[in-house]
């Protein structure tokens, strides 16, 4: 098996950078010549079209880009891979991921980001670091943890409830959302992280969460639930998704760190 003939592994990479997913569907999908790089963009990271901050999280998923594309390259590096096997490819994803040109038309890109060599690069990187692997996301999931973070955010709006309370909720609402946004690029080991400072906060503020709980509201403490719910529910995720830590780590999990903290306040949607 030559990794240049084996499409399956450009949707397969060690991380969620997914190098041949992401180029793919930056060539792969027909659209208008004269859109600008910020709607496509935001069609290949799957970022809402209509977000007010659109540009600023364009931005975003493209630092985080170059960085998993220098990251990328410091690993084949390591293990002695030839620097011919990284070029084209990899120096022209990363100028073309340049924030200089977000608002510069498709067409100024097409044709550098379209030439047919590009691919062997991501192809080979995939192939070498096949063991660093971990599942897809499927879409219905990550759209239905997106969906409950924006009804989460809308209802945070809408219930009365102390200051602290509400910056607490949104605190950890905010951590889980940028780790699904920058999940197409960064893959699972960012939500791991978003997961442990929920974990963190819940852990050091536990004594004044649980006064801020037993004071509030019943539609407070609903919204903490809700909140609660939705983290374990991504700690479940993210642990089916993370091969290499099934393989070396079995004994440990995130729903089973995370739930233990979470799980009194979501015990009230159930009574």
């Amino acid at each position: 098996m030559t990794p240049a003939s084996n499409q399956n592994t450009l949707d397969s990479a060690h991380s969620k950078f997914k190098r041949g997913s992401i180029y793919d569907r930056l060539v792969g999908n027909g659209r208008s010549n004269d859109i600008s790089m910020t709607k496509v963009w935001a069609e290949v990271f799957e970022l809402p079209p209509d977000s007010p901050h659109l540009e600023d999280d364009v931005v975003t998923c493209l630092q985080a880009t170059r960085s998993e594309i220098e990251l990328l390259r410091s690993k084949l590096q390591a293990i002695g891979a030839p620097e011919n096997l990284m070029h084209p490819g990899l120096t022209r994803f990363r100028n073309i991921t340049s924030t200089a040109y977000i608002n510069q038309a498709w067409n100024g890109l097409r044709e550098e980001a379209s030439k047919p060599e590009n691919r062997l690069s991501f192809a080979w990187a995939n192939w070498t670091l096949r063991d660093e692997s971990e599942d897809d996301m499927p879409d219905d999931e990550l759209a239905a943890l997106r969906s409950e973070l924006d009804s989460l955010e809308a209802s945070l709006q809408d219930t009365e409830m102390t200051p602290y309370l509400r910056g607490f909720i949104r605190r950890q609402i905010d951590a889980i959302r940028t780790a699904l946004k920058l999940y197409r690029v960064q893959g699972v080991k960012l939500i791991e992280e978003a997961l442990h400072q929920v974990a963190g906060a819940y852990t050091v503020e536990k004594s004044r969460v649980e006064a801020e709980h037993a004071n509030a509201s019943e539609p407070a403490k609903s919204l903490l639930a809700r909140t609660g719910a939705a983290i374990k529910k991504t700690a479940e995720i993210a642990d089916s998704l993370d091969k290499i830590k099934k393989a070396g780590e079995s004994a440990y999990t995130l729903a089973a760190s995370v739930a233990p903290m979470v799980l009194p306040y979501v015990q009230n949607l159930l009574k």
